[in-house]
């Protein structure tokens, strides 16, 4: 296993991340990615033949539909041969005999937000240890397939620990076996009690041991003080080719 370390240099933002979503259905999950107030990220519903051509200062573009057509999967195709990295959430996988997109998450449309806000707060939230766009394109670059899970741990000492425990539920062995890149996030309030110590950390060391030796792996620290005081939460984006959306 690979073990990236990201630091919390995070001056060269990418200009330009796009939102589309495909319909006036996803209007209420677009504003609510409007309202996240990222600088940079535009969020919009737009019809498929609405998609725009890719410029310069495009660095990412994240397509919500409900089911693959035509009309998308070409639009998709225009930003991904222009190298940018081209994520679509839907709720049916597209299908289609040239590769038009980096990698695709399939979840229920009422669910698409948290995948959009969880890569977006990645890049642009700082931290302890902080994540940007480069720890995100090299998880998700032609990876074909990705997946986010999310935990939460409580119990003093054992709070990272039984956060890792709820992880390995989520995550088939199947799964696992399956998982190429793999970049997760702690994240607790300033004041927790009791302080979180770095022998705690023992439990995601063991948990990335664990993954298979070939694989990518890459996690950050971050304060959320809107936490409760005595939780912990961990965020993970899985991808890999095999790895079922």
């Amino acid at each position: 296993m690979t073990e990236c370390l990201s630091n919390d240099y995070t001056d060269n933002f990418p200009v330009s991340f796009h939102v589309f979503g495909i319909g006036e259905s996803f209007k209420p999950i677009i504003d609510k990615i409007d309202a996240l107030g990222y600088d940079g990220v535009s969020a919009k519903t737009i019809r498929p033949e609405q998609l725009p051509l890719p410029v310069e200062e495009d660095r990412m573009v994240i397509i919500l539909a409900d089911e693959g057509n035509d009309s998308v999967s070409d639009a998709a195709k225009s930003f991904y041969q222009a190298g940018v990295l081209t994520l679509i959430v839907s709720h049916k996988r597209f299908e289609s005999q040239s590769k038009f997109c980096d990698a695709q998450s399939v979840v229920d449309t009422d669910a698409m937000y948290h995948p959009v806000k969880v890569i977006l707060d990645m890049i642009f939230n700082n931290g302890l240890i902080a994540l940007d766009f480069n720890d995100i394109r090299s998880c998700l670059h032609d990876s074909r397939s990705f997946k986010v899970a999310e935990t939460t741990g409580k119990g003093g000492e054992q709070r990272v620990a039984d956060a890792i425990s709820k992880i390995e539920n989520i995550i088939s062995h199947k799964e696992k076996n399956a998982i190429e890149n793999f970049i997760i996030s702690i994240s607790f309030n300033h004041d927790i009690q009791p302080p979180v110590r770095m022998y705690e950390m023992k439990a995601l060391s063991d948990f990335l041991s664990s993954l298979p030796e070939e694989v990518n792996a890459i996690w950050g620290v971050f304060h959320d003080d809107k936490m409760p005081l005595d939780e912990v939460r961990l965020t993970a984006i899985l991808s890999g080719k095999e790895l079922k959306p």
